[in-house]
C-alpha cells in the first residue's frame, strides 16, 4: 500500500468518529458553560448590577472550595446526607418495584389502591418533614424516611406502567407455552419494562436528593443541608454556594451510575434520547 492510499484509509476511518463527535451533546456542555460563566463574571464582578448577597462572584465561590472542603468533620456531613440519600432511595426504589409488580398482577388491587396512592403523592414532603420528626426524632432515620417517601411514587408509577407495555401477542404466547403468572412476569413483562422502570428510578434518585435535603432544612444536626443553613444565617454567600454545586455534582454522579448500569442491564435497547453519541451506529 502506498504512502498515499494509507492516508486515505487513515482519513476514511477517522471521519465517522469526527462527525460523530460534532455531534455529540457533550460539545454542546462545553460550549454553554463558558457563556455561563461568563455572563455571571459579568453580572457580579464586571457591572455589579446583582448584590453579592444574591450571587457571589466566580472568584469568591472558587476562593470558598477549599475552605468549605477543609473545614473541620466536613466529610462527616457529607457522609450524613450521602447515607441519607442512598437509604432513602433504596427503601423507596424498593417498595415502589414490589407494589407497581403487585398492583399490576391484578385490576381489583389497580382499582382499589391507584388512586389512594396518587392522592398520596399530592401531598408535599415539606409538611410531612415536621410530622416524621415529631415520629421519629432528628436522627438520620427520619431523613432517609423522608427521601424514600420523596422517590418511591416516581419509582411506583413508571413501574407499573412499563409492565403494561407487554405486547398482547407475546402474553398470549407465554399462555399457549403454560407459562405461570410469575413465569410471565419474570421472562416478559419485566424484561419489557426496564427501559422505563430505570426512568423511573433516574427521577426517584434526584427526588430522593430533594427529599434529604428538604428534611435538613426542617431540622436537623448535619449534614450538608445542615451546613447551608448555617452558611446562610452568617451571610456566607459563597460557602452557600458551594454546597450547591456539591449537590449538582451528586446528582450527577448518582445519574451517571443509573445510566451506566441501565446500558449493562438493558444492553438490548437502542437509546435515541440518552448518549446517542455512545450509541455505535
Amino acid at each position: 500500500m502506498t504512502r498515499t492510499e494509507v492516508i486515505a484509509q487513515i482519513a476514511i476511518d477517522s471521519s465517522p468518529k469526527k462527525k460523530r463527535w460534532l455531534k455529540s451533546p457533550y460539545l454542546l456542555t462545553a460550549a454553554l458553560l463558558p457563556i455561563i460563566l461568563s455572563i455571571w463574571w459579568l453580572a457580579t464582578t464586571v457591572t455589579n448590577s446583582v448584590p453579592a448577597i444574591l450571587l457571589p462572584t466566580p472568584e469568591s465561590v472558587w476562593a470558598a472550595f477549599p475552605r468549605v472542603l477543609g473545614a473541620n468533620g466536613f466529610s462527616t456531613q457529607v457522609l450524613t446526607t450521602l447515607t441519607e440519600i442512598a437509604g432513602g432511595f433504596a427503601l423507596g426504589a424498593t417498595i415502589g418495584f414490589f407494589l407497581g409488580v403487585l398492583l399490576s398482577s391484578s385490576r381489583r388491587l389497580r382499582a382499589a389502591y391507584l388512586p389512594f396512592l396518587s392522592a398520596l403523592e399530592a401531598i408535599p414532603t415539606v409538611i410531612l418533614a415536621p410530622i416524621i420528626i415529631a415520629w421519629i426524632g432528628f436522627g438520620v432515620e427520619g431523613k432517609i424516611l423522608q427521601a424514600a417517601i420523596a422517590c418511591f411514587y416516581a419509582v411506583f408509577i413508571t413501574t407499573l406502567s412499563g409492565l403494561g407495555l407487554a405486547e398482547p401477542n407475546a402474553v398470549n404466547l407465554m399462555k399457549s407455552l403454560r407459562a405461570s403468572k410469575w413465569q410471565t412476569m419474570v421472562k416478559l413483562r419485566i424484561p419489557t419494562a426496564l427501559p422505563v422502570i430505570f426512568g423511573g428510578l433516574q427521577l426517584g434518585a434526584t427526588t430522593a436528593i430533594i427529599g434529604a435535603i428538604v428534611s435538613e432544612f426542617i431540622g436537623a444536626t448535619g449534614g450538608l443541608g445542615y451546613l447551608m443553613l448555617r452558611y446562610r444565617s452568617g451571610f456566607d454567600t459563597a460557602a452557600y454556594w458551594v454546597i450547591i454545586f456539591l449537590f449538582l455534582l451528586i446528582g450527577l454522579v448518582v445519574y451517571l451510575t443509573i445510566w451506566y448500569i441501565e446500558r449493562r442491564f438493558v444492553f438490548w435497547r437502542r437509546s435515541e434520547v440518552t448518549r446517542p453519541d455512545l450509541e455505535k451506529q
